[in-house]
């Protein structure tokens, strides 16, 4: 049986996306997510054609108390060089000659097409750089959960330092918060060297193509590809609220305990007032539902609104912008 429905436009998708008078239809991205980190991200060119080596210092020079007629004890700071590697999403939209033929407004017809996998592509970034795991998919890149996996505090310049417990975690009931500093020396995307940043797409033309049982049909093929990858540069430039469980969220308590870690994690950033990062709030749906309520409560002094020109209000926490995303997921496993 054929799928080709499934892989390129047919006469049915047609008469769905054509208004009575002949028009292209303006699609309602009823499928679109609302992922604001791919667009806050700070990308650079990597250098390396696979991704990007950070060096981190590792430890400083300690200096000794020197005395007369007695000489010193030399000392030297250590580093310690991380590799990036970027993932290549590629995908191909693909509309017969003969049902273009039918459109009155064809290249509105191929844009409405287009529109969609420029959102797809959006989404699997942004779910990789919460979730993406060399561990479960060498082919793809550690996102921050990964990397800011544990409760161990190991100090300064650990990642068990920069994560902060919101206490009893649920089974698969939770949820974390992402407090993300975004800077070419702190956090950012990164792309291969060489290579172009961002979505890039090509219209490649007519075409012969195959359907899924390899007959041939002419069709007009767009190709989209996105490199992508994340460097953590200053593992100081990020802090997580972890274990949060989301069934217990409308517990006075559990609010109150999830309000006082975000207090501790904002803390723990380095560098939080300078200007060399700009600094962004990242949580689920009913993470942002729970903190705009907040603002109701008599108790809160740290969750203001402000309006935007033009905008919805935005909320803030402590001067923190606060973003829905909902590629972080609430069922997450607790981390110990």
């Amino acid at each position: 049986m054929s799928v080709l429905g499934t892989q390129a436009l047919t006469l049915s998708d047609y008469k769905k996306r054509i208004n009575p008078d002949g028009t292209t239809a303006f699609i309602i991205e009823a499928l679109e997510k609302v992922n604001p980190i791919t667009q806050d991200a700070r990308w650079k060119e990597g250098n390396l054609p696979t991704g990007n080596v950070t060096t981190i210092r590792t430890s400083l020079p300690t200096p000794s108390i020197r005395k007369i007629n007695r000489g010193i004890k030399r000392s030297k700071s250590t580093t310690k060089q991380v590799q990036d590697t970027c993932i290549i999403l590629e995908d191909r939209s693909s509309v017969d000659i003969e049902l273009l033929a039918l459109q009155r407004d064809k290249e509105g017809f191929r844009r409405s097409e287009d529109a969609a996998f420029v959102q797809g592509f959006a989404d699997v970034v942004a779910a990789n750089m919460f979730y993406g795991s060399t561990d479960d998919n060498p082919d793809t890149f550690n996102g921050l959960s990964v990397r800011y996996n544990t409760l161990t505090d190991g100090g300064n310049g650990t990642a068990g330092h920069q994560v902060i417990s919101a206490g009893t975690a649920g089974t698969d009931t939770n949820t974390s918060i992402y407090i993300v500093g975004w800077g070419t020396q702190a956090t950012c995307g990164i792309y291969p060297k060489n290579s172009a940043m961002g979505l890039q797409h090509r219209d490649l033309g007519e075409q012969t193509v195959t359907d899924s049982e390899g007959r041939e049909y002419q069709a007009l093929q767009s190709l989209f590809t996105w490199k992508a990858g994340l460097a953590v540069q200053n593992i100081r430039a990020n802090a997580l609220v972890r274990n949060i469980d989301v069934t217990k969220l409308k517990t006075a308590a559990n609010k109150q305990a999830i309000i006082e870690a975000i207090v501790q994690a904002k803390n723990r950033i380095q560098g939080l007032d300078r200007g060399d990062k700009q600094m962004a709030m990242y949580v689920s749906p009913s993470i942002y539902d729970m903190l705009e309520l907040w603002l109701m409560d008599k108790n809160n002094v740290h969750i203001t609104r402000q309006e935007m020109m033009g905008k919805m209000p935005q909320l803030f926490f402590t001067g923190l912008p606060v973003k829905k995303c909902e590629a972080i997921s609430e069922q997450e496993p607790a981390i110990t």
